[in-house]
């Protein structure tokens, strides 16, 4: 009997401790649980209780893929519909939405006309400036942004404006999700991880982009397709396919132009008789399109050339290593703090990557060429939700986290696989409830928007590294103080611990039971409190830390 109300008695007990006021004199980070974060330690204390006293997920129904494309495509079209009706289009999204009423109208992408008729209007209330860009071969303005993601949305533009446009892009991460599963199920022959693979590849981050008219999730769907008809004896007409997937990368976005070449050059040495005539016929035509296009525009082949001829300013001051954990670690724009299914891809990677066939060199391919040019973007965040540039690496994290939950199905980390799909669901639920808070933004000035709501004294924000946020006003943009790297420092080394645990608990039993209640994760969270308060960051929170106005300010 103890062993079954244990979860809800080191809950229950966690959340009296952040009630007293000695017990948060010596760890400050129990504050965290003394706000709404309390029910749902409690709630989940109490599930876990419950499923050790009457297992509450014996064995998952095998569903059909309709069922699933179904479900993913009406949930991530409704919390889309539900945003748009109370929040105008921001950032990015505005240029595209133009360039798509260009398209459909005029058949071009010159926006000084759309602009001058107050296009706009039909989906913002006003707009100071026309989208700005380069300048093309004959003097006209050229939209900063790349013209495949408008040629995909004027169609549902036409149809049904913007909304049409999100029911689209809701449609594009259902079929992402179907791609992601079938590979997974030909990867590992194991159709209950197949389901959380699906699972991972339809929330969080992808949900929030089929919501916000973004290049992501096309770019990733492009991608999987690309993997799932190369890897698996592609016949002539798969192999054109899996050509025109990969030829459309440069057209969405020009930093995917190397994940293009890579996986094309991959696909010509995998391919072989008909298939890669058919293969290479194809891309040689789409590559020869896109180099007459660019040409024809800019006078040039240079990708760069929409930054107007040189290198975006952004990457002008190089920082991959903040860069590279920012985007998996940050508070604000990483994506385990939003997606933590995805814990289990970290846990998957060596096991992916250990197997021998050409499915090890693809996801590597991919993954390295979809990172890489980010490295070298110091502006990874911005004014869009969490995550946004690890979404083409979504299709290859979510076969790895099919590789881990296939090696051992049943232990270490894998005992916690559902529980961290839902996290990220039920955060992402929080965010776009009342769309006009703006919670799946994140500011450089502030805490991450979201962790408002689980309040606590401190916040949890109190505990995750801001690699995103300013030194303070004065400083110069994007420039973190230095205590965030130490609190980063902490994560990686808390990751690094837990990822550790679940190798030995694959063949020790001991090592396993840890994974069994919540012991473990509330021990690393308390042990990283400690580490955060008392040497990563004694000085508090970087707005916290900012000198009063004076009046010459």
């Amino acid at each position: 009997m103890l062993r079954r109300t244990a979860p809800l008695l080191q809950t229950g007990g966690v959340v009296a401790l952040a009630h007293l006021p000695a017990a948060r004199a010596v760890l400050p980070g129990l504050g965290v649980f003394a706000g709404p974060l309390a029910f749902v330690l409690l709630g989940a204390g109490a599930l876990l209780a419950l499923h050790r006293t009457r297992p509450l997920f014996r064995r998952w129904p095998v569903l059909p893929a309709w069922a699933l494309f179904a479900v993913s495509a009406l949930f991530a079209s409704a919390i889309g519909l539900h945003h748009a009706r109370a929040v105008e289009p921001i950032g990015d999204e505005i240029d595209y939405l133009m360039m798509a009423q260009s398209v459909w109208r005029e058949g071009d992408l010159d926006l000084r006309d759309n602009f001058e008729r107050g296009d706009y209007l039909e989906y913002m209330s006003s707009y100071g400036h026309m989208p700005g860009g380069a300048r093309r071969a004959d003097g006209r303005s050229y939209p900063l942004h790349s013209a495949g993601l408008p040629v995909l949305l004027a169609p549902a533009y036409a149809l049904g404006g913007r909304r049409g446009c999100i029911v689209l892009l809701a449609l594009l991460a259902a079929a992402l999700g179907l791609v992601v599963r079938d590979l997974a199920r030909r990867s590992v022959a194991d159709e209950g991880s197949a389901l959380v693979a699906w699972a991972a590849a339809v929330g969080p981050p992808v949900l929030y982009y089929s919501t916000f008219l973004y290049t992501e999730v096309p770019t990733a769907l492009a991608i999987a397709l690309a993997l799932r008809l190369v890897l698996h004896t592609p016949g002539p007409w798969a192999a054109v396919a899996a050509a025109l997937a990969l030829s459309a990368l440069p057209w969405l976005h020009v930093r995917l132009t190397l994940c293009a070449v890579a996986l094309g050059s991959f696909a010509a040495l995998r391919l072989r008789g008909r298939a890669r005539w058919a293969f290479l016929v194809t891309a040689a035509a789409m590559a020869a399109a896109y180099a007459s296009y660019q040409y024809s525009v800019f006078g040039t082949l240079s990708p760069l050339a929409r930054y107007g001829w040189g290198v975006p300013g952004p990457m002008l001051d190089r920082t991959p290593t903040r860069t590279l954990f920012g985007l998996f670690v940050d508070g604000g724009y990483g994506l385990l703090p939003y997606a933590p299914v995805y814990l289990l891809a970290l846990a998957g990677l060596p096991v992916a990557f250990s197997r021998r066939g050409p499915e090890r060199w693809a996801l590597g391919l991919a993954g390295v060429c979809a990172l890489l040019p980010v490295l070298a973007w110091r502006n990874w965040f911005g004014a869009s939700p969490p995550a946004r540039f690890t979404i083409p690496l979504v299709p290859v994290l979510a076969l790895a986290v099919a590789a881990r939950l296939a090696a051992a199905p049943g232990r270490g980390l894998a005992r916690w696989r559902w529980a961290l799909v839902a996290a990220g669901l039920v955060l992402a639920v929080l965010m776009f409830a009342e769309p006009q808070a703006m919670r799946m933004l994140n500011g450089r000035d502030g805490p991450p928007r979201v962790y408002e709501l689980l309040g606590g004294e401190p916040t949890l924000s109190r505990y995750v590294p801001l690699l995103s946020t300013r030194a303070g006003r004065a400083a110069p943009p994007w420039e973190p103080p230095a205590s965030e790297a130490w609190v980063a420092g902490v994560w990686v080394a808390a990751l690094g611990t837990l990822l550790l645990l679940d190798r030995l608990a694959r063949s020790r039993d001991r090592v396993d039971r840890w994974f069994c209640g919540l012991a473990l994760p509330l021990l690393l969270f308390l042990a990283v409190s400690i580490a955060v308060d008392r040497w990563a960051r004694p000085e508090g929170l970087p707005w916290e830390r900012r000198p009063p106005p004076t009046l010459a300010s």
